[in-house]
């Protein structure tokens, strides 16, 4: 069921220029410094909005930055710097606010309308070769992400490698596994979202959500 959500999550290493802005009359903040730690809770909860501190974000490692502005695609934005402890918006916060406090969430996780069956090949964020694949299989899909199931437990990893053999380009796609196991409501088991995919990889599935969405019912 979809709801009304003012929960931010703020990037920044200085929470205190935020909590005297005109931010906190509207929005509940949530901060946090740590690249792993951020990408985690955006994985594990639905935030209406994300506040990125442009100094914070430049001096955070290329690759931790990249997988920051994946994970948080979608989501509606702001860019500050802080100056004399004060934020200073880059870009119409009276916009974002509004965006924000309008926005309806529902449970984490991409939306799953489409019923598939389709071999996976899995492996964890250190093994990007995949040379200690495990195999699994995919049983909804979305252009967000998708869900599968595998015996093995993965319940510790936050990201992995998920390769999709039966698509033209069978290059592993870089997943967040949500916090979240949807075991507990439904038969998809572990749910991710694409964080690092393809132009092409994109484009055949979403060929593939549309021919099966176009299907006639049996």
């Amino acid at each position: 069921m979809n709801q009304s959500n003012n929960q931010v999550i703020i990037y920044t290493d200085n929470p205190e220029p935020y909590t005297n802005s005109n931010l906190s009359k509207y929005i509940n903040m949530e901060f946090c410094s740590c690249p792993n730690q951020f990408c985690h809770a955006l994985l594990g909860k639905k935030y209406s909005g994300l506040v990125l501190d442009v100094r914070k974000v430049m001096q955070t490692p290329c690759c931790d930055r990249n997988r920051i502005l994946s994970v948080s695609s979608g989501i509606p934005t702001i860019r500050t710097l802080e100056k004399y402890k004060r934020p200073v918006f880059l870009d119409d916060h009276e916009n974002f606010i509004c965006d924000c406090l309008t926005r309806k969430t529902s449970t984490s996780g991409p939306a799953c309308p489409i019923n598939v069956y389709l071999a996976a090949e899995i492996s964890m964020e250190d093994d990007p070769a995949m040379a200690q694949r495990i195999h699994g299989t995919i049983h909804h899909l979305s252009e967000e992400g998708c869900s599968f199931h595998t015996n093995d437990d993965l319940k510790s990893n936050d990201f992995l490698y998920l390769k999709i053999p039966s698509l033209n380009n069978r290059l592993p796609i870089f997943c967040g596994l949500y916090v979240e196991n949807c075991a507990h409501r439904c038969s998809c088991g572990f749910r991710v979202k694409f964080i690092d995919i393809k132009e092409d990889q994109k484009k055949e599935i979403s060929a593939i959500i549309t021919d099966i969405g176009v299907l006639p019912n049996t």
